[in-house]
Parts: structure tokens; C-alpha cells; sequence
């Protein structure tokens, strides 16, 4: 899968729209067209490549969709000299046309959008030529039902609405605005039918597809935000109890989940696929702006460049140093620090704490006395390969995370009302041989020895153990949504306790970014609400 990104054919990303023929129109036979182009499954899997290439733009996984999922968070923050970049990740909402900070988002999920709209539309009408063609193309057609379901599930999370869109895209359309209730119900209808044909597993050669687990995973993922706890459950279980659980399973070793050397592993559930085989100027052709040409694009993550060690990278995002007291309040059972910690951060006593290491290739092997008691982000940094960092990170970003589907799934038992079970999932979690913290049942630490005494202690409890496991993932926003703390002035003061930016947090305004005012004004169905 990897090879294949790396690989991108210009022929997928065609402009597939339709003219108004006259006199002056002229047909260039080398230029593929929707009459010529999605003839056979292999047209259907050029599209797909292209659809899935959308994943590493500056709008999806590429960039900008971290500062609003790790940094606007209670895990994050951004001191970026950039003052409106930074404003952001603060709710100071200012210019509603940022493109960084809501513009290109929009516009990267729904352009996924438009290319799996192709492969859903035109592919249906592709005539198999074999009982195995029809095999590729039903499996095609599901990765890209999984795809758009992916892309509403993100957008109902940021913007809370949006436009649906489930036909291919031609100029001057106007489309009807969806809620965020409107918007889950076509995501869980794709999922619904992607599992259906989505293989459990792919041969080598395609490791890194989206599987049959990764589909249920999201639409459990979908239902918990929904609060649908049961029907979560039940998504979930094919991954935990059902026939996928011989796929998954826990790393020993916690940081190979953020390695180029260890991706597709048995803990991924689903991950981007990043690659550094195309270091040209980021998002940029022959000294011009053009995110939409692929002859040349960077296939690279640059959150390393943008979140690295100040010095190193351009230190745009840190983390909040509340982490840190909570990765120490809990011995292993071995009386050291939990390993997440020294994998996740670079924190002021990292080099008293984890006597011997270095990084960034050797070049840094003291804490400088210039960072005073600043944190700094480690996870999915380039600092275990590399001397400096750079805009062509080649490391696979875990979105889904086989950790991150046991925690829901005691999540979702929990709110069922059965602690006891729900704690054995959370273990599963805290006793990976890495990480070897006691069972919750036994840990010296009383307030979370006792979580197991209520439904509302476990459930708050696991919010932390979400954090400790889980910390700058990009799950955090869509978890404090989930868990109701952006509704209610105790659960906003509870963040505000962590994370001071949450003082501009205005209730029922501010659990969504603002759409792109430019969309609202070409569209007369979209609104803009409470901003």
C-alpha cells in the first residue's frame, strides 16, 4: 500500500465533469473523460489511489488537522509566533476564511469526498469480466464507502454540519445542508455496506488498506459519539470477542506504534500511509502554490516539522505539562516510570528520569536550561532517525489504534453498567509488558483503586486512562465532545483547570469551528448558527 502511494497516477485525479458542448469545443484524445475513463476495475483502482493519496494533503493527515484535534484540546497547545494560526487553537475566531484554520480542511475532506463519489457512482456501472473482477470491484467501491464515511465522521466532529454530497460534483451545484445526526446516518450507512465486502485482511502487497476491523471500529467509533452505547458495543465486539480479534493485539513495546520501522502492525487498526520517497517542496510545483498537483507532491507528514523540539522542528504545538504529573503518579509494578511517558514527551527531568538517553541522533543529550519547564512533543517526531526534522516524516500516523478500541469498548460497557468487565479491557491496556502498571483493582494509587466501585467513577477514571494511553492522537477533541465537558460550566472549569485557553471557551458556540464563510456564501442552504 505504501508503494502505492508513492506512486501516483496524474490519469486518477482527472477533473470528471461534464460541458455543454458547442462549436468551439474541442475532445483532446490523450485526456481521459468520464465517457472514456471508468471503463474496467482497473480504472476503479487508479481513482482509489488517488482517493486514498488525499489522506497526506496539508487538510486531512498531511498538517492542519492536528492543531485542531491535539492543540485545541485540554493535551495541547500552540505558542506559534503565526498570531492567527495560533488564535485557533484558542476559540479566537476572527477571520472565518482562515485557511489554516477551518478553510482547508473543509475543502480537503470534501474534495475525498468528490474523488470517492467517482469510484461509488461510476464504478457501480462497470460490468465485471469474471466472479474475481467483481470481487475487486465490490472491494473498491467499499474502501471508498469507508473513506466518505471517514471524511463526514471528521467533519461532523469540526464543523458539527455540512454539505451532502453523494454524487459526483459538477460546477454550479448547490447541495443540501446536513446536520450532524444527517451527516452520522450516511457515514453508518457506508460502513454498514463497506463491511459487507471489505476484506478481514489484505496480502502483503496491499498491507495497509482498509479492512473489514477498521470499518467496525469507526462505526463503533461513530455510535459512541451518538451515545449509542449498545450498538457501539456490538461494532466493536468483532473486533474484540468476534472474528477478527486473531488480527489484533497489543505491541510489547508501546513506542513501535509510532515507528516507520514497526507500521501495519498488529495494534493498527487503520493508519495513514506517509512515505519520504518524494521530498519536493512541500505542497509546492516549480516555485507555485499547488496542492493539487501530484506530479511533484510531498507524500510526507510534516507534523514533525510543525509540533518538534524547539530547536529542531518549528515547535508550533506543545503539549500541557498536567500530563506529566499524571504519566508519574502511578508506579509500575516494577517501582519505574510509566514507559508513555518518555515515549510521548520531552519533559524537564526526561534525561534524569531515563538515565543515558539521546536524541536527534546524539545531538541533544541534556534538557537546555533556555526550556525552563516547557514540555515538548516525542510521539510521532523523527528525533529516534534523524539529527533534525523536516517536512518529509515518513512515519505511518495510527488513527485507529487497537488500544484505542479496547479503551472504548470498556467505555461502552461501562455505560452499560458492568464495571467489572469493562475493567478487564482497561487492564488488557495498563498491563501491555511495556507499560506494566498493576490492574486497576490493585493499584497503590486509592482514587483509581476505587473506580471500580461505580459506573461513574470507572467512566471518569478511564478518561484519564484515555489521556495516559492515547495522548496526542488526535482523539482528545473528539473525546472531551463525547464525554459532555464542552456543555456544562463544571465540566468547561475541569479544563480550564488544565488548559487556561479553555477561558475563551464560549458554551454552545464553541464545540464547532465556524464553517468557511466563502462556502456559506456560495451555498444559500448552509448557515453559519451560533457565529
Amino acid at each position: 500500500m505504501k508503494k502505492a502511494i508513492k506512486y501516483i497516477f496524474l490519469v486518477a485525479l482527472i477533473t470528471l465533469v461534464s460541458c455543454s458542448q458547442d462549436l468551439l469545443d474541442l475532445n483532446n484524445p490523450n485526456v481521459p473523460t468520464t465517457a472514456t475513463f471508468w471503463k474496467t476495475t482497473s480504472d476503479m483502482q487508479l481513482g482509489l489511489t488517488a482517493t486514498y493519496s488525499q489522506f497526506t494533503r496539508r487538510g486531512n493527515w498531511g498538517r492542519w488537522i492536528y492543531f485542531r484535534y491535539d492543540l485545541t484540546s485540554d493535551e495541547g497547545f500552540s505558542n506559534s509566533p503565526w498570531t492567527e494560526l495560533k488564535n485557533w487553537t484558542q476559540f479566537l475566531y476572527t477571520n472565518y476564511n482562515f485557511v489554516e484554520g477551518n478553510g482547508i480542511m473543509y475543502k480537503s475532506h470534501y474534495k475525498q469526498i468528490f474523488e470517492a463519489n467517482q469510484i461509488i457512482s461510476y464504478g457501480n456501472l462497470i460490468k465485471p469480466t469474471s466472479v474475481a473482477d467483481s470481487l475487486v470491484k465490490n472491494q473498491i467501491i467499499a474502501q471508498a464507502k469507508f473513506i466518505r464515511a471517514f471524511d463526514y465522521f471528521n467533519l461532523v466532529i469540526m464543523f458539527g454540519k455540512g454539505e451532502i454530497v453523494l454524487e459526483p460534483s459538477k460546477p454550479g451545484d448547490v447541495y443540501p445542508a446536513g446536520t450532524s445526526d444527517q451527516l452520522y446516518q450516511i457515514a453508518i450507512k457506508d460502513l454498514n455496506e463497506a463491511i459487507v465486502d471489505l476484506p478481514e485482511v489484505w496480502p502483503a502487497a496491499d498491507k495497509g488498506r482498509i479492512t473489514k476491523g477498521a470499518a467496525y471500529a469507526l462505526l463503533g467509533k461513530i455510535y459512541m459519539q451518538q451515545h449509542e452505547w449498545q450498538l457501539a458495543k456490538d461494532a466493536f465486539n468483532w473486533l474484540v470477542e468476534g472474528k477478527g480479534v486473531k488480527y489484533y493485539g497489543l505491541m510489547d513495546k508501546y513506542s513501535d506504534n509510532f515507528s516507520h520501522l514497526t507500521e501495519n502492525n498488529k495494534e493498527s487498526v487503520f493508519e495513514i500511509q506517509f512515505s519520504d520517497a518524494n521530498q519536493t517542496p512541500t505542497d509546492m510545483a516549480n516555485g507555485s502554490l499547488l496542492d493539487d498537483d501530484i506530479s511533484t507532491m510531498n507524500l510526507g507528514n510534516t507534523r514533525a516539522q510543525f509540533m518538534g523540539l524547539k530547536g529542531k522542528g518549528w515547535c508550533d504545538g506543545q503539549p500541557r505539562s498536567w500530563l506529566v504529573a499524571e504519566y508519574k503518579k502511578e508506579l509500575t509494578l516494577t517501582s519505574t516510570i510509566d514507559d508513555r511517558l518518555k515515549s510521548s514527551m520531552f519533559y524537564p527531568d526526561i534525561f534524569k528520569d531515563n538515565a543515558g538517553i539521546t536524541f536527534y541522533a546524539g545531538s541533544v543529550k541534556k534538557w537546555n536550561a533556555a526550556w525552563g519547564k516547557e514540555c515538548f512533543f516525542r510521539k510521532y517526531t523523527d528525533e529516534y532517525f534523524k539529527g533534525t526534522t523536516d517536512y518529509y516524516s515518513p512515519i505511518n500516523y495510527r488513527v485507529i489504534r487497537y488500544a484505542d478500541v479496547l479503551l472504548c469498548y470498556a467505555e461502552c460497557i461501562a455505560n452499560l453498567g458492568d464495571v467489572p468487565t469493562a475493567a478487564i479491557y482497561v487492564d488488557k491496556v495498563r498491563n501491555r509488558p511495556s507499560t506494566n502498571l498493576p490492574k486497576l483493582q490493585n493499584s497503590l494509587v486509592p482514587e483509581i483503586a476505587d473506580c471500580l466501585s461505580s459506573p461513574e467513577k470507572f467512566l471518569k477514571r478511564l478518561q484519564m486512562e484515555r489521556a495516559l494511553e492515547l495522548s496526542f492522537e488526535s482523539v482528545r477533541w473528539i473525546d472531551i465532545k463525547r464525554w459532555g465537558l464542552l456543555d456544562t460550566q463544571d465540566g468547561l472549569n475541569e479544563l480550564i483547570a488544565r488548559d487556561p485557553d479553555f477561558q475563551n471557551f464560549t458554551i454552545g458556540r464553541n464545540q464547532v469551528m465556524p464553517l468557511p464563510q466563502i462556502e456559506v456564501d456560495n451555498n444559500p442552504n448552509l448557515n453559519q448558527g451560533n457565529y
